[in-house]
């Protein structure tokens, strides 16, 4: 009978862990590391002698190699994830076998380490293995979140599996890509996971991509050295450094130039990054979880983002729903937004016109134009009443079945109004494209998309 985690903790016995290689020597250097680290080892060489340690005994970490005699280590993550769903599992892959890795992350696995095993990676690895939160933990961390400002707020059955995907991937060091359009809460999505994740106490660091000239990106990503390049007056790390032990989120990913993108897979491949100046590369220890409202496969397709990168950041994809497929949660969103735009002032209180225009509103911009429509509406009000005049919503966008007129579609309204307001902002800026980002509140990468997508010109 297995002796289960907190039964150890209460005898003061050490916390065991699971070895899986056929190697003798690996055996002999992990399970010599373990004792170094204050843990007991279990060796075993073969898929079966691991079955029958797992059949007796419980561990709080696995450490297996992906080829065995009798089989392999994904037969290992499938049976843990079935049956010890308590134990994190980690896999041994040969050097530059990319591949192999994303599939162990696909299947289950908690993370990987290539060969020939680095120690800093290996004590690093082990040590978030054995802070993971168990199953217990995860629902209190759930629970004491939804108390936060930082919530996904709804019952929809969207937004509830999402949720249930988030506690999901906060037990998992794999890289995740979120999808979902803008405004849909793709970086509360990054943070609940790092929130809910044994890197919880480390930081977690946003990235605009999209907000970075392309001549600093790799210092700004990895630090550079004091006399790299004018300017750089002082030694500085860079966002990888700065998010090291916890989660970096890259956020409109697919902004990225086709250079950058190189140096951003071979960073995370080989977990180590080479400072601006430098000639040796440093070790980090950094969860990737990335997001963008493009469709990354269609950039992939088009021949402006990596195919190789795009699987490396899209191990696991988690899918933000739109406001408009979960338009039941929007009375609770309107009372939960309302309640946190006024603070300890008494809300206003919405006409019935007024909540019903908003439940009927197509929400081009998801969750955050409902929050600005919302902030707006407040600071128009008077008697402590809402109207409908001062939500000041378009008719064209709240049409039924996303049509406007003459038949247009809900996009092609949209993408009209977009270009007519960035040709209104190059008019009034006479075409300098700076300055009219910097009118509109965008970055310049993004305007230059934008006006190449609308197919604008001069």
């Amino acid at each position: 009978m297995s002796v289960s985690k907190s039964d150890r903790r209460l005898r003061g016995e050490k916390t065991r862990v699971l070895v899986v290689d056929d190697e003798a020597d690996i055996r002999e250097l992990l399970d010599l590391t373990l004792a170094r680290m204050g843990l007991s080892a279990d060796c075993a060489g073969t898929v079966a002698e691991a079955r029958k340690f797992l059949e007796r005994e419980h561990y709080g970490l696995c450490l297996t190699d992906m080829r065995l005699p009798d089989g392999e280590g994904l037969d290992i993550v499938r049976l843990i994830g079935a049956q010890y769903g308590e134990t994190p599992v980690a896999v041994i892959t040969a050097f530059g076998s990319a591949d192999n890795a994303v599939a162990a992350l696909k299947a289950g696995a908690f993370d990987y380490l290539a060969k020939p095993v680095a120690l800093d990676q290996l004590r690093s690895l082990i040590k978030s293995a054995l802070n993971l939160p168990q199953r217990g933990d995860l629902s209190a961390a759930v629970a004491a979140t939804d108390g936060m400002s930082g919530q996904l707020i709804g019952d929809s059955p969207s937004i509830a599996t999402a949720r249930e995907m988030i506690g999901k991937l906060a037990r998992s060091q794999a890289p995740v890509y979120i999808s979902g359009e803008s405004g849909s809460g793709k970086e509360l999505a990054a943070r609940l996971i790092h929130r809910q994740s044994a890197r919880h106490a480390a930081p977690f660091v946003p990235v605009n991509c999209g907000a970075i000239p392309e001549n600093l990106m790799e210092s700004e990503f990895f630090g550079y050295r004091k006399g790299a390049f004018t300017g750089a007056d002082s030694d500085r790390d860079g966002f990888f450094q700065a998010a090291n032990g916890g989660t970096l989120f890259l956020d409109e990913v697919a902004d990225l130039p086709l250079a950058m993108q190189v140096k951003l897979l071979r960073a995370i491949q080989e977990k180590r990054v080479r400072k601006v100046g430098f000639a040796t590369e440093d070790p980090v220890d950094v969860r990737i979880v990335s997001a963008t409202h493009r469709k990354l496969k269609d950039c992939v397709d088009a021949g402006n983002f990596r195919q190789d990168l795009y699987y490396r950041l899209n191990v696991i994809e988690l899918k933000m729903p739109s406001l408009r497929d979960r338009q039941e949660d929007i009375p609770l969103l309107i009372e939960t937004l309302l309640a946190r735009i006024c603070g300890d002032q008494p809300p206003p209180e919405l006409t019935v016109e007024a909540r019903r225009a908003l439940c009927a509103y197509s929400y081009p911009g998801n969750v955050r134009e409902l929050e600005n429509i919302l902030e707006r509406a407040t600071a128009l009000c008077t008697g402590g009443k809402v109207l409908l005049d001062d939500l000041q919503l378009a008719a064209e966008s709240a049409v039924e079945g996303g049509a406007g007129h003459d038949g247009e579609t809900l996009d092609d309204h949209m993408n009209r109004i977009e270009k007519q307001v960035i040709l209104e902002a190059l008019a009034k800026t006479g075409f300098n494209r700076t300055a009219a980002a910097r009118l509109l509140g965008v970055t310049f990468r993004s305007l230059r998309y934008r006006i190449e997508r609308l197919g604008i010109e001069e």
